[in-house]
């Protein structure tokens, strides 16, 4: 990969706009073809709304926790890794087809994050790696990124 930005992260939610502005700095040396801001937005979102998912839920609110958040730019896509020691979870085993399907919004609150990033992104994995969970996010690219 031509950048790779690891963050280490414990303590507030307040660390969300560490990774949203790390990853927005480094969205701005990539070009997408259809809708480049929006695009952008949509990624950082996913980004947010999987990270809070971790606080959350997987941690309960504890601050003192690590989330680990690596960002990687290829000539041909911009990935974004989260990893985190909560309960064994896997968000891409979460049933979100009743969110996409729905003409109301659902009376359950829950899994908009995981409907998000299934939705902006284009491609997505998760295992359970030596205690713990690891998401992969990735968002291709068509026109080659240029690294500032």
């Amino acid at each position: 990969m031509a950048v790779h930005v690891l963050l280490k992260l414990t303590g507030p939610m307040d660390h969300l706009r560490l990774a949203w502005q790390t990853g927005e700095t480094l969205l701005e040396s990539v070009t997408f073809d259809e809708d480049p801001e929006g695009t952008r937005y949509n990624i950082l979102l996913a980004l947010q709304e999987m990270i809070t998912n971790v606080l959350r839920h997987a941690y309960d609110l504890d601050e003192n926790k690590p989330v680990e958040v690596s960002f990687g730019i290829s000539e041909d896509g911009f990935e974004i890794s989260l990893r985190d020691q909560g309960p064994e979870f896997d968000p891409l085993a979460h049933d979100t087809e009743q969110l996409a399907s729905a003409t109301d919004m659902p009376v359950e609150v829950g899994g908009y994050g995981i409907y998000i990033a299934r939705l902006v992104m284009d491609e997505l994995s998760w295992q359970r790696q030596d205690g713990w969970n690891c998401l992969r996010m990735r968002k291709n690219i068509s026109v080659p990124a240029q690294v500032k």
